[in-house]
């Protein structure tokens, strides 16, 4: 019945974005561009440089806008973790894996609101998309990873994580003269002729994002008004809208106060321009949380409630459970974050030493330092904690590790590694836990062609195409984790094939 229920309230948000702000005002007049070029690409992360390039390499002249004075957004800062089916890595390696294992994969985290389907047909295409990366410079670091949720060692890792790969795709770039980038550009509508095609976009160029204004979009007139054509269509990877608290947080309260680790440009601006150019949103209730350090590497320390010295739930959770565990507990606890325990056994079981490098050293983002500590006594006074209580915890801990039960049914192998007990005579390793929304799964419904979704008619607006986090509905419930690349990447290159297929 549970399930019944939130089912039809997704629904009833689903349909509820209908509603937002603008979504009823009568259409835009259609005017003549001031400039038109064939396809025009909203966002320049991960999935809109792909989508560009596909276009720009097709022969089509293409232009990329970006609201931000930087391109890249979220992209830019994220590891873009790469499950892959079919990679060379996994042919050397000979491991067994197929497009279903990876669906099926995805399936089972997604709280039963993912579209298995177009998760299949992503898994389907992520060797081609891996070739097409590779083949325009972007490197792996050679590792092949069975990462938190997935079934066989399938995720690669790009060489300097999101900039690398972003640097690797601009660098070629460079070389297609036919592809035209600008930033400082808001796309403020879309623009449909009377047949209800995607045609341009409303625009302001020389547009100044404030960071300092939670309600940006509505509040910044900032930029010169301009109208472009588009004379075959408009894609829109425009990313999510984690930054805005406002949006976020009226389906799901408790987001108002949680921090995020998206580009600051990540609001709900383009989203709501193509709800008004009749585009469906769906799944805008759900989130996705992330911290400083992986959530698969959680499982091999201690979390600790800084009020009470104790444990309180399974370090081997999921990422959204573990995210709701410490909100959960905060409203009770005096708003105290809990925080983790590692030694340097615990260390080295970590998939990613980058991260655990750049925590050591201060360089991770919101409440991501690591500190190292010779003395339990020392690590209880810097979170704030009963040593005696903090010791305690401990010889239960690694007394129910030893016996091989847990208290908390945490499971003690991950990866084919065994959770080992923590260390009794140090040093040990300190972190705060504090969620981080850092990816939206709600957005734009669309199709294996990456089309726009009509919200009157559920059949495929003419003309235009969405891809990215600007896209819902894929991943459902919880997105697994090294999922969002492929998503970008396979879809974004669909997305600018279909485009090139449109008629001028």
């Amino acid at each position: 019945m549970q399930k019944t229920s939130r089912r039809r309230f997704l629904t009833a948000a689903a349909i509820s974005a209908a509603a937002l702000p603008g979504a009823a005002s009568a259409a835009l007049e259609v005017k003549k561009p001031d400039e038109t070029f064939d396809i025009v690409v909203v966002g320049s992360g991960v999935a809109g440089t792909i989508a560009a390039i596909t276009a720009a390499e097709g022969g089509a002249r293409v232009l990329l806008v970006e609201k931000m004075n930087r391109l890249g957004g979220t992209s830019r800062f994220s590891g873009l973790n790469f499950a892959c089916v079919g990679s060379p890595a996994q042919k050397a390696k000979g491991v067994k894996d197929s497009p279903e294992a990876l669906a099926g994969d995805m399936a089972r985290v997604s709280g039963g609101f993912g579209n298995y389907q177009l998760a299949l047909h992503m898994a389907k295409n992520t060797a081609r998309a891996e070739k097409w990366l590779t083949d325009r410079g972007v490197r792996w670091d050679g590792r092949l990873l069975k990462l938190g949720g997935h079934s066989a060692e399938r995720c690669l890792i790009p060489e300097g994580d999101g900039a690398g790969l972003l640097r690797a795709l601009w660098k070629h770039m460079e070389g297609l003269k036919n592809l035209v980038v600008r930033t400082n550009v808001k796309v403020d509508d879309v623009m449909m002729d009377e047949n209800g095609r995607a045609v341009g976009v409303y625009v302001r160029e020389n547009y100044r994002f404030n960071p300092t204004d939670a309600s940006d979009d509505e509040n910044n007139r900032s930029g010169v008004k301009r109208t472009i054509g588009a004379s075959r269509a408009v894609i829109f990877a425009s990313g999510g809208y984690a930054r805005d608290k406002a949006f976020r947080s009226i389906e799901v309260p408790f987001l108002a106060g949680v921090s995020t680790t998206t580009s600051e440009g990540a609001t709900a601006g383009a989203l709501k321009a193509m709800v008004r150019a009749g585009a469906r949103a769906m799944h805008l209730m759900l989130y996705r949380f992330a911290y400083p350090l992986p959530t698969e590497d959680m499982v091999w320390g201690m979390m600790i409630d800084p009020a009470t010295g104790k444990r309180f739930m399974s370090e081997g959770s999921s990422r959204n459970t573990l995210a709701e565990g410490s909100l959960k507990l905060r409203l009770t606890n005096g708003d105290k974050k809990p925080f983790m325990v590692y030694d340097d056994l615990a260390l080295s079981k970590f998939h990613n030493f980058n991260r655990i490098g750049r925590s050591l050293n201060g360089l991770n983002g919101i409440d991501g330092t690591m500190f190292k500590f010779d003395t339990l006594e020392a690590l209880a006074a810097h979170f704030g904690t009963d040593p005696k209580a903090l010791a305690e915890s401990l010889r239960t801990y690694n007394e129910g590790i030893r016996a091989g039960k847990d208290a908390f049914d945490k499971p003690l192998v991950r990866t084919e590694r065994k959770v080992e007990p923590l260390s009794e005579t140090g040093p040990w390793y300190g972190i705060v836990i504090s969620p981080r929304l850092n990816y939206t799964p709600g957005g734009i419904r669309f199709n294996e062609k990456a089309q726009a979704i009509s919200l009157t008619n559920e059949r495929p607006i003419p003309g235009l195409y969405v891809c990215g986090e600007a896209a819902g509905g894929l991943h459902g419930a919880e997105r697994m984790t090294a999922c969002s690349m492929p998503a970008c990447a396979v879809f974004g290159l669909i997305a600018g094939e279909q485009a090139l297929a449109e008629k001028a």
